[in-house]
Parts: structure tokens; C-alpha cells; sequence
């Protein structure tokens, strides 16, 4: 079923601001003296909480901290306790890829690759490309609509989060022999970083980030590419304190290992998996199935270099 929303409409519409920002007031006891006082005068108060008038973002902004209310705290209270439509929407994405649902990605792809709002192009190209990875052979499907996107970030000096975002997830397209794939990899992680005080999707996004490169660069046989990249995450995870980075950090040591000293490190890996499973926390989730398709190829590459030293 395609998910054709219209994310301008349904958030808040029937209420303003000001009637929101009253809601919170009352809520807390306080009169209005103690909210406007020293940021707008009485009047234009008065008809702010009344809806007959708009107020500037840097006013709103004192006046949410008169309330204590943080201004995302604000949005997802004005918005009747939901989250944006367009969160709404990127989880449902995720569930139909994970569902194997490509019907439903293609659906969306089309029914809003050319929508008037960039966010809703961000989310029909990321339907797309969850069907391109997962079934292109079958499907015959084109990149043009990545490449295009990908060729325009290239022309972006400074991107976005929601960019970084889209690239990670499409720099698997591009060959590891392309210059690009290492461009988009590092300014990814660069933005990533630079957000990362926004919220704490941003710290499992950029754990994912490196997760997904260094994949990349040891089914290309890269293992010494990849390991300096998990000695990064290390390093993040002591710089960080997050505990979604810390995870992503030792599963990507235990990834490395099976590469250098199988033996030794996939009974430990077990463990660890094990361990996450029983946390079930949602970015470990997938740790099994990525190590299974390591487990083989760490082996084989371990074997290999074992018989090549010994006959030296």
C-alpha cells in the first residue's frame, strides 16, 4: 500500500501556537505575567495565546524556556503527542523494508518521487534504493535517480542531516575504486559528527555509518582498511560515552578479528551475541545476521593467510 501523505497538513492546523503555548502555561499554574514578562508586551501576548497573531522564532524560543519545554518537546506536544509525519513515514519505510514489503517502496517512490517537498523526495529516494539494494538483479532497475542525487551533493559544500543520512545509505552503490565513495564516506561521518548533541538517532546513525564502510571494505578483501576505520569507532566510543557507539565499536573489533585470529575471536563474538540479544536493544538487532556472512568469509581469509605463512 503506497504511503501518499501530505506532510504540510494534519500537524497542528486546527491549532496555533499561541493556544498550545497556553495549554503549557496553564498546565503549569503560571500566570501569563510570569511567561511574557521582559519578551513581548501584555496585548501581544494576550492575542499570541489567543491565535490572532504570530510571534518570531526567537521570542517563541524565551518563552518555551519560561515553560521549560525544549522546542522539539514543544512540536511533538503541539502536534497532539505524535511525531512528525514525515518521522512517521521514514519509520514506516524501515518496517516495509524490513518486512520485505518492496510493493509498498515502489509505491511510495512513485507516488512521491516528485513531490513540491524536498523532505518527501529525501524519503521516495530512500523507498527507492531499498528496493534497488535488495532486488536489482530481478528487477532491472535503473540508479539514475540515485546518481542524480549523488551527483548534486557532490556540487553540496555543506550538507544537511538528512543528506548524510541518504548517502550512507547509497554509498554502497558507488565502487570502493571510485574517489567518490570515500568522499561521500568522510563528509557523511563529518556532518554525522557534527550533530551528533541533536538527538540520539544520530549517534546509532553514525555507528551504522561505519558498520556499513567497514562491511564494504572487508568483503572487498580491505581487512587493513577496515581495521584502521573500527580503530575510529573505538575511538569515538571513548571520546562519545555512548553506548550505541561503544556496541557498534566492539562488534566492529569482533567483525576485524575473525579476519586476523578466527580461532580465537569467534568463540568471544558468540558471546557477545549472546549478550546483545538478551539486551535486545534495537541497533543490535542485526548483528547476528551481518556476522553470519562474515563468519565464512573471516574464516576463509584467516585460512588463507595461515597456509601462505606457514609455507614461508
Amino acid at each position: 500500500m503506497a504511503h501518499i501523505v501530505d506532510i504540510t497538513k494534519g500537524e497542528g492546523t486546527m491549532t496555533t501556537y499561541g493556544q498550545t503555548v497556553r495549554r503549557l502555561r496553564l498546565g503549569q499554574g503560571l500566570p501569563q505575567k510570569a511567561v511574557y514578562s521582559g519578551i513581548v508586551s501584555r496585548s501581544f501576548y494576550a492575542k499570541f495565546e489567543k491565535g490572532q497573531t504570530n510571534i518570531g522564532a526567537d521570542k517563541l524560543f524565551e518563552i518555551l524556556r519560561r515553560l521549560t519545554i525544549s522546542p522539539n518537546e514543544f512540536l511533538f506536544q503541539h502536534r497532539g503527542m505524535r511525531p512528525p509525519a514525515i518521522q512517521q513515514l521514514s519509520k514506516q519505510i524501515d518496517q516495509d523494508y524490513q518486512a520485505g514489503d518492496l510493493q509498498a517502496l515502489r509505491d511510495f517512490y512513485t507516488a512521491n518521487r516528485y513531490h513540491r517537498l524536498p523532505e518527501m523526495r529525501a524519503l521516495a529516494l530512500r523507498a527507492y534504493t531499498g528496493v534497488y539494494t535488495a532486488n536489482q538483479n530481478i528487477l532491472h532497475m535503473s540508479n539514475a535517480p540515485i546518481a542524480e542525487v549523488q551527483a548534486l551533493l557532490a556540487q553540496t559544500p555543506q550538507w544537511t542531516l538528512s543528506q548524510a543520512r541518504l548517502i550512507i545509505e547509497t554509498n554502497l552503490l558507488i565502487p570502493l575504486s571510485n574517489p567518490q565513495h570515500q568522499a561521500f564516506f568522510r563528509q557523511a561521518v563529518a556532518t554525522l559528527r557534527d550533530y551528533l548533541a541533536f538527538d540520539d538517532q544520530v549517534a546509532s546513525d553514525l555507528g551504522g555509518a561505519y558498520l556499513n564502510e567497514i562491511q564494504t571494505q572487508l568483503i572487498a578483501g580491505q581487512v587493513t582498511v577496515a581495521a584502521t576505520l573500527a580503530a575510529e569507532v573505538q575511538a569515538l566510543s571513548a571520546q562519545t560515552g555512548t553506548t550505541t557507539i561503544k556496541l557498534t565499536a566492539a562488534f566492529c573489533q569482533y567483525l576485524i578479528g575473525l579476519y586476523t585470529d578466527y580461532p580465537a575471536v569467534e568463540p568471544q563474538l558468540t558471546t557477545f551475541l549472546t549478550w546483545c540479544k538478551q539486551l535486545n536493544l534495537p541497533d543490535t538487532r542485526d548483528f547476528g545476521l551481518i556476522a553470519t556472512v562474515h563468519r565464512d568469509r573471516g574464516r576463509n581469509h584467516y585460512d588463507r593467510h595461515q597456509y601462505f605463512d606457514h609455507r614461508e
